[in-house]
């Protein structure tokens, strides 16, 4: 609730805020404006309140209108803006929109308006408590804070209004960007809505693949994958309106994609729009389409737009963080039996964000993840290696980034495709994801001594290490984790995270860094494992090879919560950080970091919760580890590690939960 909610809308809400206007603007120079008077509204014909200067030209347009209701507002606020235009040509021409909450049909059609208009005449919609918490600010700071110029600058992120929270976001990135709890504040609730949205749009899209299956359109694996065609479709739309594009994926836009194809008696306008998307070169090339993917024949028009478009506008997935693919996984797994192995897909995003600033990676480095699932890991690493790019060349740098140092695998071909999709959506169509078994690579890709670094979650359960013909005599040979008796291969499963290790072994470089401490050389391995494997009988050959071929850096062990959200089961898992030894027969003088992880950022619910792995208070594992890593550091000498001086430093271990 703000202050301005429960003012009488026509003797007190215009009046309030037009004084609150005068005091936060007046004394940067602005003329404000009520073109009411002190016991009534402004009449129709005029902005409820205007302010401007010799450059800006501002009219606000005051309402209670919520939900729907709200409707009938845009065509009187574009009015007033297109006439506060005509008049100040040479001006820029604002309008804002004010309301307890903006209606999401309201925020589609101002994005539609605003992307028919120049940057100079645009319309941003302020729910009450932002502009409240604005014009606090702006009417308490120094007049010389926050001049003009600088709040225009939130009216050149047109294309991000897509919900009142970015609103607030925007709104704080560009004025308020030191303050530290209101940036808090910003992510607590945002991670409360989309939690909330994301549950929201998981059953919207099964009642879309339900609707696929019943109505006879597609079934049984067709209806799943026709639901992520169409998914992809929402996102490559919101893509191009991003990019100063149309949305054609939207009620108004896509009956007028209709029309312009000739459609309007066929009705098969959806598909001319995905093929033309599939079509797309970039998307041929790195084989995320191939002619075969087709919508279902039955497929019509009048089914998307009731079915699929109208359900999905309230939803917006590009700049946001809901996740309309992984959305779409859950339901995939859902169809097909596979809730037991989301996890493997789909790692919960607190912990790979853990992994990847534990890998602490550098641009030049080459990243594969051979279990990729959706493409967390790979899109979560391709951000952190883009935000370490400087120097000259910065654009063709990041370009090879994403084109030739990211590499992903996944045995489930619908899967692979899902990544590809996430890694396009993320500004790179043309990362290397193949559908291959990532136990193969070797012989799929060559990839042996060639990866600097593998984050990765695979299957946590058991594979059959006997099922595949491509599992050859040299197959065997390698893996080495493969119970043998009297050199004999005996039975035919075991965990998945035992035969990764074992193929990662043979991909990471057997030096990565020359000039790194000893114990530091070779390439990294970031991986989520049963915990069986760290701490049974069964595994003890598994954790003789791990000793024997990686130096131990660091084991988080995991609550067994955490794939809960993901995968409606309990699994003990831990987070094992090793580095590939040059010489198998140097033994680690290095003592090994342990931690646990009672919280991880979302509990059972999918609500967001503390999470003890990565936080910005400082007390978390993290920057336990880093601390620990620096001392560590400290006690190298000419000889390598020197146990005796880590042992005089001390390290005292500690307990960071305090809930």
């Amino acid at each position: 609730m703000s202050k301005y909610d429960g003012l009488d809308p026509r003797k007190e809400l215009e009046q309030k805020i037009s004084s609150d206007l005068k005091s936060a603007f007046e004394k940067r120079g602005f003329t404000v404006k009520h073109n009411g008077t002190e016991d009534s509204p402004a009449p129709g014909g005029h902005p409820d309140i205007e302010l401007w200067t010799n450059n800006v030209q501002i009219g606000v347009e005051v309402t209670i209108s919520t939900k729907s209701s709200s409707d009938r507002e845009m065509p009187t606020i574009t009015a007033h803006l297109n006439e506060m235009k005509q008049k100040n040509p040479a001006k820029s021409c604002y309008m804002i929109y004010a309301s307890p909450e903006t209606h999401y049909r309201m925020i589609n059609g101002l994005m539609d308006y605003n992307q028919s208009k120049k940057s100079d005449q645009i319309v941003i919609p302020i729910k009450f408590s932002t502009l409240e918490l604005l014009l606090d600010r702006l009417s308490t700071s120094h007049k010389s804070l926050y001049p003009e110029k600088q709040i225009t600058r939130v009216f050149t992120r047109h294309n991000e209004y897509i919900n009142d929270d970015n609103v607030l976001r925007i709104i704080y990135e560009e004025l308020f960007p030191t303050d530290t709890n209101l940036k808090k504040d910003i992510e607590n609730k945002e991670a409360l809505t989309h939690a909330e949205i994301e549950q929201n749009l998981f059953n919207d899209l099964k009642t879309i693949e339900n609707r696929l299956r019943e109505s006879g359109i597609a079934t049984a694996t067709r209806a799943v994958s026709n639901m992520i065609y169409l998914v992809f479709v929402k996102l490559y739309e919101e893509k191009m309106e991003n990019e100063n594009g149309k949305n054609y994926f939207t009620s108004k836009n896509f009956t007028e994609f209709q029309e312009a194809q000739g459609q309007k008696k066929t009705k098969k306008a959806i598909h001319k729009l995905f093929e033309q998307i599939r079509d797309d070169p970039e998307f041929q090339a790195s084989k995320l389409f191939t002619k075969t993917d087709v919508l279902a024949e039955k497929l019509d028009d009048d089914f998307v737009l009731k079915e699929v478009i109208t359900p999905l506008e309230k939803y917006r997935f590009y700049v946001t963080k809901v996740d309309g693919l992984g959305a779409a996984y859950e339901v995939l797994a859902l169809r097909s039996s596979k809730d037991t192995r989301v996890g493997q897909f789909f790692t919960p995003k607190h912990v790979v964000q853990f992994m990847t600033k534990l890998a602490e990676l550098e641009s030049t480095e080459t990243v594969l993840d051979p279990a990729c699932g959706t493409g967390r890991f790979l899109i979560w690493a391709m951000d952190e290696m883009l935000s370490k790019v400087s120097g000259k060349d910065v654009d063709e740098t990041k370009k090879t980034i994403r084109e030739t140092h990211l590499f992903g695998s996944d045995f489930d071909p619908n899967v692979a495709k899902l990544a590809k999709m996430n890694m396009y959506i993320h500004k790179d169509g043309k990362t290397n994801i193949w559908d291959d078994d990532g136990l193969l690579l070797y012989k799929t890709r060559n990839l042996d001594n060639t990866i600097d670094v593998i984050l990765t979650n695979p299957p946590l359960g058991k594979m059959n290490y006997s099922k595949s013909p491509e599992y050859d005599d040299d197959f065997y040979k390698r893996m080495t984790v493969i119970p043998r008796n009297e050199g004999n291969i005996t039975g035919t499963v075991m965990k998945g995270g035992a035969l990764f290790v074992n193929a990662c072994k043979y991909y990471l470089k057997d030096v990565r860094d020359q000039n790194a401490p000893l114990e530091w050389r070779g390439g990294k391995l970031l991986t989520i494992l049963d915990e069986g494997i760290l701490n049974t009988d069964d595994y003890r050959d598994t954790r003789s090879f791990i000793r024997r071929n990686f130096y131990v850096k660091a084991v988080i062990s995991l609550t067994t919560d955490t794939f809960i959200p993901v995968s409606k089961t309990p699994t003990k898992t831990s987070i094992l950080y090793a580095i590939k030894k040059d010489d198998p027969t140097a033994i680690q003088k290095e003592p090994t970091f342990y931690g646990y992880a009672s919280k991880v950022g979302i509990d059972t619910k999918k609500r967001p919760c503390p999470n003890h792995l990565l936080n910005e208070d400082g007390k978390d594992l993290f920057t336990e580890y880093m601390k620990f890593k620096k001392l560590v550091l400290s006690c190298y000498g000419a000889d390598g590690f020197n146990q005796e001086k880590f042992k005089e430093v001390g390290w005292k271990a500690g307990n960071l939960a305090e809930d």
